[in-house]
């Protein structure tokens, strides 16, 4: 898994992506109006008494549109990254399991099938010695053994195949 180049291409994105975007918000308040007690204590100033009225503004980022996009951008490159990963994991499972079905099937023939039939054939040689079958017969339990090393050919080919995609 480590090893896959959509998986590693999947990680750098995403890490492209919080680096070009840079993902921050900031508002500010600002006070046009303020309201309250005003009660000037200093010596130096004439006393003044009174109400004193505070009004409190947010200064939005204009830019919350982008800012948004920038995080919905983000969020879908961690998103496509996450599906690249199960996909991977996926394709691991599916090529695993077609070189173990395909290793589990040249084996078989390896060691079961191409022995019997060679084992037939020599009985059949036996019988033919013995003037119990004909030549035909012979002929075709041959090409039943030849069919069976071919089999075990092609098995062994599948297995190749299959650990081949299973590297990739």
């Amino acid at each position: 898994m480590a090893q896959r180049l959509d998986v590693q291409g999947a990680r750098l994105a995403v890490e492209q992506t919080a680096q070009n975007l840079g993902l921050t918000r900031t508002t500010r308040f600002i006070n046009v109006l303020e309201l309250g007690l005003v009660r000037n204590s200093s010596n130096e100033a004439p006393v003044q008494k009174g109400w004193e009225v505070g009004f409190e503004i947010p200064l939005f980022d204009w830019s919350g549109a982008r800012v948004a996009k920038a995080e919905h951008v983000y969020m879908q490159t961690v998103h496509r990254a996450a599906q690249t990963d199960i996909d991977a994991r996926s394709e691991v499972r599916q090529a695993y399991g077609a070189y173990r079905s395909a290793w589990d099937i040249a084996k078989h023939q390896r060691d079961e099938i191409v022995p019997l039939k060679q084992r037939i054939s020599e009985e059949n040689l036996l019988r033919y010695n013995g003037m119990l079958i004909g030549v035909f017969e012979l002929l075709a339990d041959t090409r039943e053994q030849i069919a069976s090393v071919n089999g075990y050919i092609e098995a062994l080919r599948d297995f190749w195949i299959a650990e081949t995609e299973m590297q990739i």
